[in-house]
């Protein structure tokens, strides 16, 4: 029977789930019984096939010729939990699929601890499966569509569809689309679809809990919402929250974090357990609000730690043979240069220990070699500000601007930067502002936040119109 079912094996196309392939290739083996055919496809007629965490990928691999590898990675949406899972744990749960036991994958990727469950539906887009059935000639489940809290469709900016799981039976999405209704998705759903699947696409390094919660912290005390000692004000961020992504709340696995707790849980749980290992769309949902993506959040992280790392102050017996020449060198009046030479560390490092010491420096006239231009250009890239780039490297505040005003597209790049996080904080302060009721008007509403209504009716108009409440007809302005 084997030996006929590889015969039968179907193509395995861009993006398809498991489910799916093994779907078309029951459907295309001409034996009556189901149970016998996935008795034999996969080990046991009992395997779940529409399981997010599949256990017969050995079991495909040996019939299909297809490596293990490729079946995982590209064909399931486990890679999406890699960034949030250390990486012992995620390589258990690797080598239990490559082993066909996926009983303990809830464990070790913390879904049970965090009671978001499995979802009961399948998800399509129509004009997706149109194009499938153009070029493919079938439908077929996508791994995209069915991630954690996606909703929309990125490429066509259409809802998602949902389709009932049928456990008794293997079902492809529908293959007559005459009669699919196109809603177009809201752009939260749209946001959240994009940072999910870009997660999904990428292997970014691993994503520390702490290292996020503070993160958050100090993005939210741009926005307001934290205290200068980074203590996060959780009634208003949960408020935030809700009100943010109000349009996806019908989404199942949302839904149930957000109704973790008694509705206490979620996302104080992000601030006060950041060690432990929380579910990536309980991350996603606040990342995807705070930032435009995953790109700025990991600049935003540079500058985060950039800006929290200062020297320690040390006492002379702490320092290690090096730092401690470079001491001696300075105290016996030689230039930072000359002590940089001495002890084989670098000019920022030894102008350190001269602060720490209390030493003063004489300075020689600047003059900037290449591979010190080569440092100051990769930090300004880091969008560090050009004051501390200048203070950690020994040099003039002019000098390090100077090598900016030479590189445009890095002065570009940091001028975006500052207009997105610039009109990041506009905003949120304008939606907080708008939660006055009172202020039911947008008259009302531009006296409340000028500033704020101001900026954004000049650089980010299409997004302030759809935040505010209808124009009122001209008869009733008058009237009040």
């Amino acid at each position: 029977m084997n030996k006929d079912l590889v015969q039968y094996c179907p193509a395995l196309f861009e993006d398809e789930t498991l489910y799916s392939w093994v779907s078309r290739w029951v459907i295309d083996t001409p034996k009556p019984y189901l149970g016998r055919i996935l008795t034999e496809l996969l080990g046991s007629r009992g395997k779940q096939v529409d399981s997010t965490f599949p256990s017969f990928i050995p079991e495909l691999e040996k019939l299909s010729g297809i490596n293990a590898h490729k079946l995982l990675n590209e064909h399931t949406v486990i890679p999406f939990f890699r960034s949030f899972v250390c990486e012992s744990n995620y390589h258990k749960v690797i080598s239990l699929i490559y082993s066909g036991d996926t009983k303990r994958i809830h464990k070790y990727l913390s879904i049970t601890a965090n009671r978001v469950n499995d979802t009961s539906e399948l998800l399509y887009c129509p004009k997706c499966s149109k194009c499938d059935i153009e070029n493919k000639g079938v439908a077929y489940w996508h791994v995209k569509h069915q991630l954690p809290g996606v909703s929309a469709c990125v490429k066509h900016g259409l809802k998602l569809i949902p389709y009932v799981k049928q456990r008794r039976s293997l079902q492809l999405p529908p293959q007559d689309l005459s009669s699919s209704v196109l809603t177009i998705a809201s752009p939260e759903s749209l946001k959240l679809a994009k940072v999910t699947e870009c997660l999904l696409a990428n292997s970014f390094h691993q994503l520390d809990g702490e290292r996020l919660a503070d993160i958050y912290r100090y993005k939210l005390l741009n926005i307001g919402l934290a205290s200068e000692s980074l203590s996060v004000n959780q009634t208003e961020l949960r408020t935030l929250l809700e009100d943010f992504w109000a349009p996806v709340m019908d989404d199942e696995a949302i839904a149930d974090i957000f109704e973790l707790g008694k509705l206490r849980t979620f996302p104080a749980s992000i601030f006060y357990h950041s060690e432990s290992q929380h579910h990536p769309l309980k991350h996603i949902l606040i990342i995807a609000m705070l930032f435009e993506g995953m790109e700025e959040l990991l600049m935003f992280e540079q500058s985060v730690f950039d800006y929290r790392t200062k020297p320690k102050t040390l006492t002379e017996h702490e320092f290690d043979d090096n730092e401690n020449v470079a001491l001696n060198t300075l105290r016996k009046g030689h230039s930072l240069r000359e002590a940089s030479r001495n002890s084989s560390l670098s000019v920022g490092k030894v102008k350190q220990i001269a602060v720490i010491n209390n030493i003063k420096i004489d300075r020689r006239e600047q003059c900037i070699f290449e591979g010190e231009r080569v440092l100051i250009l990769e930090k300004l890239k880091r969008h560090e500000k050009t004051k501390s780039v200048a203070i950690d490297m020994g040099f003039s505040v002019g000098a390090v601007e100077q090598i900016l005003s030479q590189n445009p597209d890095v002065v570009e790049a940091r001028l975006k930067r500052r207009y997105w996080m610039k009109r990041y904080i506009r905003r949120a302060k304008l939606l907080i502002a708008m939660r006055n009721e009172s202020l039911n008007t947008r008259h009302a509403i531009q006296k409340a936040a000028s500033v704020h209504y101001n900026w954004l009716f000049r650089y980010d108009k299409k997004w302030l119109y759809r935040h505010l409440p209808p124009k009122q007809p001209w008869h009733k302005r008058n009237k009040s």
